[in-house]
């Protein structure tokens, strides 16, 4: 009480005194501090029971209006640099002599660092007793002083973040030489330990290089105070982000920046949760820095606090990676793969246990979800499939790649389960911007069209075919008018005016007639055995009932691919078509030869208000444009490779995720109605892919398949045959066919059906056949309109 009276005392007596000059004031308050030292040496009365924090108070408030009236620092700031007064104030802090001491000194650096605008952290007397304070800062886990050091290091790091060369001043025995930073040291992504942060710390050790700052911001990241977690954490962020080429080498080589936040995440994978539901696992949306209550949370499961705390770290991993310097990025991310999903996934995905592989590949594919920095989405996809881009033959995908071989296998597993989640997985890797994807699933197996039947290929018209998908990266793509689509029935395709313009002397003419008389014909040829009731496409073999055909003329043998009851005239690329490709190829033909597939006696979407094939159309547009953009850097030709300059001696393999798709797909009447939606998912991921040889396998049924070789067309048509088969075989099969699809679209209320799977099969036969139309017509508008990347 009296100490506090005498405070209140001197104050009053300040008041009352004359004004003396700044300089005298700032020296008064600074001898009144030594003062209290040389008078209480054994004091042990906390600080705020002195006149220190006063002094110090005014000391700060002097320096300020100095600097506000002279614009500049003045005689006041030139006292504290010259007679050393930071390093008094940091032996005095670091001793914590009075106790809180230390706080008061963190205070007073946090505020001079923060009000000052002139430039002083270059000066030695400062940018020095500012780096050994940062070596207290950290020392003690759960300190008292934890708010102050952690205000103090993000003043600093937003000072650095304002003028990054200013962060040279804190890297303690590094060489300030240029390095080069086109290539950053893999291997150094563990780096060594910090050093000690034990009492003799401060000293320094000559030659041992030091980032104090990060090991300081990395140990208050362990505070159990959330609040001064994501502060630290913030700090690193600004840290790492700096473009100085030194500190980014030295946090990679110096520091335990990469050890530490690893190490973070296998910690709190540990605390997950053996098993969990897939379900659970993707409902779960986690950010970094939010904080997580699960009072009013209605969708509560087992683990879910454990699961939110560990993807809301993977998270800031990634932003971290994605914000820092290309140095640190690459080699955090590298880090990550090797020292938690190599030891740590890896094991748990090749496990026997079908229910901790499903949790497991869940959790993988929820995390490569979250990932948008290039580096860790990179680190990533390597450990998923592997390095190899070579072409894939049959029987060695297990040498290529263990954990690539082992999830395609699970995509056809006997558990409908693990086979859903195995291909969600690989979904969500087809979809992120990754180049090397796509090329080691699919394309590498189709570099050189050995699906494609060379001994049938028109002599006289060699490049028929060579031109599948002439798409120019640098084009826009415009939105399809209502007059561009095509209705459900495949009966009025009408092509805006700048496909008209491409087309010879019937290019005024009406599309829709020739897509009515498209559909007669249909119609008509529908009475004939089943195998002539599926769409137009590729065939292996014959026809059991083959019909009389129109002779086709010698100089175009792929009309022999064709059905009759497309189109009853045959056509050539000779002749002028109102919706002629670039390549040729009509795209009404190819449109109705997947909207045709399904015979019209067993769908059901023309009887339920809102199923045409035109709600595609928008979404195909959109996911066709975000494919585009993704794949604008990729290098990916645009024109297919010549057949002169294909390789012959090579067997087609179509890789072994396209062979467990078409698998799964050729089973889509006896597969369970959630597994048949996930496997068409895919398939319509890697059909909007603008890659020709693609476009050409997966959606141009006029191509002459080499024998044996399957494709999308041809297994789409022998699924349809088998529909149509069965369907003959159960009574009162349309009214149950529609039963089922309004039961699926909630406007029927659920019961009972017999063949229910079939019937679900057949919806999602039909759907699929109209959204790969959809796909086929807005990439043919694309390449004709030469407008797909508008943002």
């Amino acid at each position: 009480m009296f100490n506090k009276f005498a405070s209140i005392l001197q104050h009053a007596v300040e008041a009352l005194a004359p004004n003396l000059p700044l300089q005298e004031d700032f020296v008064y308050h600074w001898k009144a501090i030594t003062k209290y030292y040389i008078d209480n040496t054994d004091d042990k009365r906390p600080v705020d029971q002195t006149n220190i924090p006063s002094h110090l108070e005014q000391m700060l408030e002097i320096l300020i209006q100095e600097e506000e009236e002279r614009g500049e620092a003045g005689p006041c700031m030139e006292y504290l640099m010259q007679h050393k007064l930071l390093e008094t104030l940091h032996t005095l802090g670091r001793a914590d002599c009075p106790p809180g001491m230390k706080q008061e000194v963190l205070v007073f650096f946090t505020k001079l660092l923060g009000k000052i605008q002139q430039p002083i952290l270059p000066h030695v007397n400062v940018h020095r007793p500012v780096h050994r304070l940062i070596r207290v800062c950290g020392e003690v886990q759960a300190a008292p002083t934890e708010n102050e050091e952690i205000q103090f290091l993000c003043t600093l790091c937003a000072k650095l973040k304002d003028n990054p060369y200013l962060v040279n001043f804190f890297l303690q025995g590094v060489e300030l030489t240029k390095y080069n930073s086109e290539a950053p040291p893999r291997s150094e992504g563990t780096p060594s330990s910090s050093p000690s942060k034990g009492p003799d710390a401060s000293s320094g050790h000559e030659g041992t290089p030091e980032y104090n700052i990060i090991d300081s911001l990395l140990s208050l990241t362990q505070s159990p105070d959330s609040r001064i977690a994501v502060k630290s954490c913030e700090g690193l962020m600004l840290l790492v982000s700096l473009p100085e080429q030194t500190a980014a080498d030295c946090a990679v080589k110096h520091t335990r920046l990469c050890e530490v936040l690893t190490d973070r995440l296998s910690l709190l994978h540990r605390a997950l949760p053996a098993t969990m539901e897939p379900i659970d696992i993707e409902s779960v949306e986690a950010k970094w820095g939010l904080d997580f209550s699960d009072k009013d949370d209605v969708n509560q499961f087992p683990g879910k606090r454990q699961l939110t705390s560990f993807l809301s770290w993977l998270d800031y991993c990634d932003q971290l990676i994605k914000e820092s310097h290309k140095t640190i990025g690459a080699a955090l991310a590298f880090a990550v793969k090797e020292r938690f999903f190599v030891p740590v996934f890896e094991p748990q995905i090749m496990q026997a246990s079908e229910v901790g592989a499903l949790t497991a590949t869940a959790l993988l594919t929820q995390c490569l979800k979250m990932v948008t920095s290039e580096h860790l989405l990179h680190e990533l996809v390597l450990f998923c499939l592997g390095e190899c881009r070579d072409m894939e033959m049959p029987g060695d995908a297990a040498r290529r790649h263990k954990l690539r071989h082992r999830v395609i296998e699970r995509c056809d597993h006997l558990s409908d389960e693990l086979s859903l989640v195995s291909l969600r997985l690989f979904e969500v890797l087809l979809q992120k911007p990754h180049e090397h994807v796509t090329h080691s699933l699919i394309l590498a197996n189709l570099e050189e069209r050995g699906y494609y039947d060379i001994s049938k290929m028109d002599v006289s018209q060699p490049g028929s075919h060579d031109n599948s998908l002439n798409v120019s990266k640098s084009s826009d793509l415009e939105n399809p008018a209502p007059s561009d689509s095509v209705n459900h029935e495949g009966l009025g395709v009408n092509q805006s005016t700048d496909l008209d313009s491409e087309t010879g002397n019937q290019g005024n003419q009406d599309v829709s007639e020739t897509s009515q008389q498209d559909s007669q014909d249909a119609n008509q040829l529908s009475r004939h055995d089943e195998q002539e009731h599926v769409a137009n496409g590729p065939s292996t073999s014959p026809p059991t009932t083959p019909l009389p055909v129109t002779p086709t003329p010698p100089t175009t043998p792929k009309d022999d691919d064709i059905e009759d009851w497309l189109n009853e005239e045959k056509w050539s690329p000779q002749k002028d078509s109102p919706m002629k490709d670039k390549d040729g190829s009509p795209v009404h033909k190819v449109v109705n030869s997947f909207l045709f597939l399904v015979p019209d006696e067993i769908k059901s979407s023309s009887q339920v208000e809102g199923t045409g094939y035109d709600m595609y159309l928008r979404d195909a547009h959109r996911q066709f444009r975000e494919c585009c953009i993704s794949s604008v850097s990729w290098d990916w030709p645009s024109v297919v490779k010549p057949l002169a300059k294909c390789r012959t001696d090579i067997h087609f393999y179509e890789g072994s995720l396209l062979k467990v798709l078409f698998d799964k797909l050729s089973r889509v009447l006896d597969q369970p109605y959630d597994v048949n939606l996930q496997v068409t998912s895919v398939l319509s991921k890697l059909a909007l892919l603008p890659h020709p040889h693609l476009h050409e396998y997966m959606l141009d049924p006029c191509i002459p398949l080499t024998p044996g070789v399957r494709s999308l067309h041809s297994v789409l048509k022998r699924v349809a045959a088998d529909l149509m088969l069965r369907a003959q075989r159960i009574p009162d099969f349309n009214r149950k066919l529609v039963l089922v699809r309004q039961q699926l679209m909630g406007m029927a209320p659920p019961e009972n059906v017999d063949h229910r799977t079939l019937l679900e099969g057949a919806i999602v036969l039909e759907e699929f056949c109209k959204e790969l139309a959809a796909i086929a017509f807005v990439k043919h508008h694309a390449t004709s309109s030469q407008h797909f990347l508008q943002t």
